[in-house]
């Protein structure tokens, strides 16, 4: 299964980002496979809330309205599925944030890997593989 991160789905909604064309061509790739889940974890639609309507972000930020449309969209389709913490990723989360000495401004970023790697996501879609590539449990593909 693929999980993605912030970075790549504003990527892919804003076409004035410049790894607009990278993040298109990894969505195509998995659309044309046409039977694999992509999962969200549920922070990265609240974090894309707040960077796409962000003005000081881009020229033309979203209005919170087609934003939040955009959330709905997603986590509408058949082949997305939408990841909540639970017991045993907060677990591996404290675990990982002591193994690897995190300090608080890590929490979100492994709190989801922790939640992705407990739900079996193997592969990462983000623009910051450095800050996954840690965790030793993810195949984080450029694009």
């Amino acid at each position: 299964m693929t999980g993605i991160d912030t970075t790549w789905l504003v990527d892919l909604e804003v076409k004035e980002s410049p790894r607009h064309a990278g993040a298109r061509r990894l969505f195509e790739s998995w659309r044309s496979e046409g039977n694999s889940l992509l999962c969200v974890y549920h922070h990265v639609f609240l974090e894309f809330l707040q960077v796409v309507t962000d003005p000081a972000r881009f020229e033309t930020p979203l209005s919170v309205d087609r934003a939040v449309q955009r959330v709905w969209f997603w986590a509408g389709q058949e082949r997305i599925r939408v990841l909540y913490p639970a017991d045993t990723s907060l677990k591996r989360c404290l675990l990982w944030l002591t193994a690897f000495s995190l300090g608080k401004k890590r929490l979100v970023d492994t709190q989801m890997a922790a939640v992705y790697a407990e739900e079996g996501v193997t592969t990462l879609w983000t623009a910051n593989p450095e800050d996954f590539a840690l965790f030793g449990v993810f195949k984080l593909p450029g694009y």
